[in-house]
């Protein structure tokens, strides 16, 4: 099994947009093109803002993850959010999420941080096994969010 993570650059924005509106379809979250053009572009362009990765098996895209970074004395300064975590229909139950999350792992290792952090849908119960399976452990907090 031939799988890759490829740093993404702005040449891949339609690709990344494509998996992401089928990754907020399927989630059922809310995807509005431009916005996510536009905080892409961002990252892509930023690496201290974080980083997309193409995600692909024997040269076939499979999916995408986004780490961002952030800031918290708890976590003793600057720390790392998967942010978003997608592996097409296709490709699931191959261990392709493992790697990734090993990977992402590696990445944050390699820059100095200490803590990753994600978030994912209390229904999303496929997700939650292959996080805990990476060692990460649900916090015992809720996520409050207000838009500004």
């Amino acid at each position: 099994m031939d799988v890759r993570f490829q740093l993404a650059s702005e040449k891949d924005l339609p690709r990344l947009l494509e998996l992401m509106r089928e990754f907020y379809q399927e989630q059922e979250m809310v995807f509005d093109e431009e916005v996510a053009r536009s905080s892409l572009r961002k990252t892509l362009l930023d690496p201290g803002l974080g980083s997309a990765y193409l995600i692909l098996l024997e040269q076939e895209l499979s999916g995408y993850f986004v780490i961002t970074f952030c800031f918290s004395l708890e976590f003793h300064g600057k720390f790392a959010l998967l942010d978003e975590l997608y592996l097409r229909a296709p490709f699931r139950r191959q261990s392709l999420g493992s790697s990734a999350m090993e990977f992402a792992e590696e990445i944050c290792r390699k820059i100095g941080i200490k803590a990753l952090r994600l978030e994912v849908g209390e229904v999303n119960k496929a997700a939650q096994s292959l996080y805990e399976s990476a060692g990460l452990k649900r916090d015992a907090r809720y996520l409050f969010t207000k838009w500004i």
